[in-house]
């Protein structure tokens, strides 16, 4: 494995506080059980083939790890995982037919739309942990919270690259690719919490970092149809940010014990998020007004993506469910 050379640019930012207004709840919620009791629904990602596809988690390790597969209309399908006791994190569509999914273990797993698991691909360090994912074309993003890195995984050569984030014991999170390939990510380990930048074909192909400090705690991060960067931040202080990349001008919409945790694009342009405490989604604006799914308590609202209508799916971990909340 080739270690890279990286330039690590201080960039500095202004930070803005904006209030949060709610306002009238604009659909109807819909929840699907999971047939696997405790399947722990984790995140969940819109497939090539018209439906979503989620991972149950199974932090108890008794239930044998499962792929779930959930209609439009809302039937269920599971697909065991082959692995040792494994704990399934992140999904997400690939090049063709191809869903790649990460666990506690070192590789890189896929499955078909068919619901046939291919081969597992291992990670080239034994210590990578449960990473979150995007695709740009045929590179793969994975978040590495142990090694303090962001790994590209090409699709077509099956080569590996290790980009090292320069701030230790920033442990990024989740990540998210832009129309022009640079990859954002968040790293809620750094002190203070940080989006992270990289282009990977900056410092003649090593990659160059800019981290953007804000003023808690990133975990999720997903981008607007406008470009604009968004971030979750579960843990105290609560909050969902937007970073304009343009001059990263940070504005941070606090919250108070709904626990801000995954985050997506909706082709209105807003972004929806779950709030695992509260046990709903919201929908947030670039002016800062909200409006809310139905709150459903206990059932800690998790991973969350958005179908090309602007309906919020969202996984519901406690509840062993999968909801939708469909826009009127």
């Amino acid at each position: 494995m080739k270690f890279l050379r990286l330039m690590f640019l201080f960039t500095l930012v202004t930070a803005a506080f904006a209030p949060v207004a709610e306002g009238a709840p604009v659909g109807a919620l819909k929840q699907f059980r999971v047939p696997t009791a405790n399947g722990q629904p984790r995140y969940i990602a819109n497939g090539a083939d018209g439906n979503r596809w989620f991972t149950e988690g199974k932090d108890n390790f008794v239930t044998p790890a499962q792929i779930g597969r959930i209609t439009p209309a809302g039937a269920v399908s599971e697909f065991p995982v082959e692995c040792n006791g494994c704990l399934l994190n992140d999904i997400i569509q690939g090049p063709g037919t191809t869903l790649y999914f990460t666990s506690n273990e070192a590789i890189l797993g896929r499955i078909d739309t068919s619901g046939v698991q291919g081969a597992s691909t291992p990670m080239p360090n034994s210590s990578v942990l449960a990473g979150n994912l995007d695709v740009h074309g045929n590179d793969l993003w994975i978040t590495d919270f142990n090694n303090n890195s962001i790994w590209r995984y090409n699709i077509v050569s099956g080569v590996f690259t290790q980009f090292v984030v320069p701030t230790g014991a920033s442990s990024p999170a989740d990540v998210v690719v832009d129309a022009a390939g640079i990859v954002w990510f968040t790293e809620p380990g750094a002190a203070p919490g940080k989006i992270g930048r990289l282009n990977p074909a900056g410092a003649r192909g090593a990659g160059t970092f800019t981290e953007i400090p804000t003023s808690v705690f990133p975990n999720g991060i997903a981008i607007a149809t406008d470009g604009q960067i968004w971030f979750t931040s579960r843990f105290t202080p609560q909050a969902v940010g937007r970073l304009n990349p343009a001059n990263n001008v940070v504005t941070i919409f606090p919250f108070t014990n709904v626990g801000p945790q995954s985050i997506a694009a909706s082709p209105d342009g807003s972004m929806w998020f779950t709030q695992t405490t509260k046990g709903n989604a919201a929908q947030i604006g670039n002016n800062g007004l909200m409006a809310e799914s139905k709150e459903v308590k206990g059932s800690e609202t998790f991973g969350i993506t958005v179908d090309n209508f602007g309906n919020p799916w969202y996984t519901m971990m406690a509840a062993d469910k999968i909801a939708e909340f469909q826009l009127r």
